[in-house]
């Protein structure tokens, strides 16, 4: 198996490194050359490579058999509504478009922001059944543009991830509440009331492996879902009061599901969560 990373981040790394532990051949993709020694570190051979540039990509995916597009939009430059309409738009979409352009075989890392709140439907849960947000909210919207890119081909699978945490490179939880009120002023464009869904990013990589290996295909909520996640609210202003700081103001721009998430069809499609989402950040 030869597998092209599209955009190296953390669940990307840990994914090349997993790939290649494997004996497959991996190509990973950055945007900036300083970080070319470090992926190299984990794949076989690194490139500096924009999404949208789509002949770029094609020659990147080059005998490949499949592409992993786990880009990701910059947080700084995520913060307001028109941030993320340029910015979910540029990286998401157009490296999405730019993919299946390349070869059939696509997995994209999608979010759950593509139900928004989730109360579209009347089901206590959302399951790959509950339709998408009707939202004009960037990262509802450019998900699921993305995710139709993806699914056009008959080779395309989404996965539709919760917050990931557990990188070694990653901030915890309480060092997000730190940074929301150091360069966002203590404002944070999501809802109070939405729950706060986690993966880790060990079963990110492996759900990523385990669909390539199975050849799956389609969506798939990719969340566990055994213990209720808690509200944003509920976690943060505990954090910030073990820390000792003010609470967060939620305005509530991006909406995230207030009803639990299922991931019953990838779990019936025999993938198991090696770290349950029952533990207190």
């Amino acid at each position: 198996m030869k597998l092209l990373v599209l955009g190296c981040g953390n669940a990307g790394l840990e994914v090349a490194s997993r790939a290649k532990a494997r004996g497959w051949e991996v190509v990973a993709t950055t945007t900036r050359d300083s970080r070319i020694a470090e992926i190299e570190q984990v794949a076989d051979k690194g490139l500096v490579v924009r999404g949208a540039d789509v002949e770029a990509v094609k020659a990147a995916a080059q005998g490949c058999d499949a592409i992993l597009v786990s880009v990701s939009p910059p947080i700084m430059q995520s913060r307001t509504v028109e941030e993320r309409e340029q910015s979910y738009r540029d990286v998401l979409v157009a490296s999405c478009q730019s993919s299946v352009q390349a070869l059939p075989r696509v997995v994209f890392m999608s979010s759950i922001s593509v139900y928004a709140d989730g109360l579209q439907s009347s089901s206590d849960v959302i399951d790959e059944q509950t339709p998408r947000a009707n939202s004009e909210e960037p990262s509802t919207v450019y998900y699921s543009l993305a995710e139709d890119a993806v699914l056009s081909s008959p080779g395309g699978t989404v996965l539709r991830l919760a917050d990931i945490y557990g990188h070694p490179r990653d901030i915890d939880f309480t060092a997000r509440v730190k940074l929301a009120h150091e360069h966002m002023g203590g404002s944070v464009s999501f809802a109070a009331d939405g729950r706060l869904h986690r993966i880790h990013v060990e079963d990110v990589a492996d759900a990523l492996l385990y669909v390539l290996d199975n050849n799956l295909t389609g969506a798939y909520n990719c969340v566990p879902d055994i213990a209720p996640s808690p509200t944003n609210k509920e976690t943060f202003d505990r954090l910030a009061d073990a820390a000792g700081l003010g609470h967060l103001e939620f305005r509530g721009e991006l909406k995230t599901p207030m009803k639990q998430v299922s991931s019953k069809k990838l779990r019936d499609a025999g993938f198991v969560f090696k770290h349950p989402d029952d533990v207190i950040v």
